[in-house]
């Protein structure tokens, strides 16, 4: 027996039934109506957002970019470091975008989080079911006759392609798409 299997689990047994339900989750594709996924390939990214008008706002170490979450089209990049950095205000959680002046709320690696739940109730967390890897889970609307809420409960673990590492999550503000971002970009899905 080794010095680790005398160790005392700080987990209470709720917690580990959740655990252990979290790590029966397998990767998947989200259900409908997210049936349509987007990669925004980038490298060192370091925050995300949404603009007023819908679109992505990726901010790397050597620039900015907007696309549109529909098709993934670029439509704005800005390899100007210094004019980036300039814009990050507010404690990196604002984007003041240097063309419009929009301040945009941000979420990245550095700090602050995206939007978790829609208005009409689909919800995104992320989860640490094999610690440190990160995984992102999605829920569609769910009314509790009992008054509670299940933490994984008919939860769809999404199965990402293209990212790795750190990851940070959030809906758009029209709750129409959602982003999942990491140092290597962004993928989104779309209603």
């Amino acid at each position: 027996m080794s010095e680790s299997d005398n160790i005392k689990s700080p987990l209470n047994e709720s917690q580990r039934e959740i655990l252990q339900r979290a790590r029966e989750l397998r990767p998947t594709e989200p259900p409908q109506p997210w049936g349509s996924r987007k990669i925004i390939s980038a490298s060192g990214v370091l925050a995300a957002g949404w603009d007023q008008a819908g679109k992505i706002l990726l901010v790397s170490m050597d620039g900015y970019s907007l696309s549109d979450p529909n098709t993934g089209e670029r439509l704005v990049r800005d390899r100007d470091r210094g004019k980036t950095y300039a814009a990050m205000v507010f404690n990196n959680l604002r984007f003041q975008s240097p063309e419009t002046q929009e301040l945009i709320d941000i979420f990245g690696i550095n700090g602050g989080d995206g939007i978790h739940r829609t208005q009409d109730g689909w919800t995104l967390k992320k989860i640490y079911p094999w610690w440190p890897e990160e995984a992102v889970i999605l829920q569609p609307p769910f009314i509790s006759s009992a008054g509670n809420y299940p933490l994984i409960d008919n939860a769809y673990l999404i199965k990402l392609i293209r990212l790795d590492g750190w990851l940070k999550c959030g809906f758009s503000p029209s709750g129409q798409h959602f982003m999942i971002v990491g140092s290597a970009g962004a993928e989104v899905f779309s209603r």
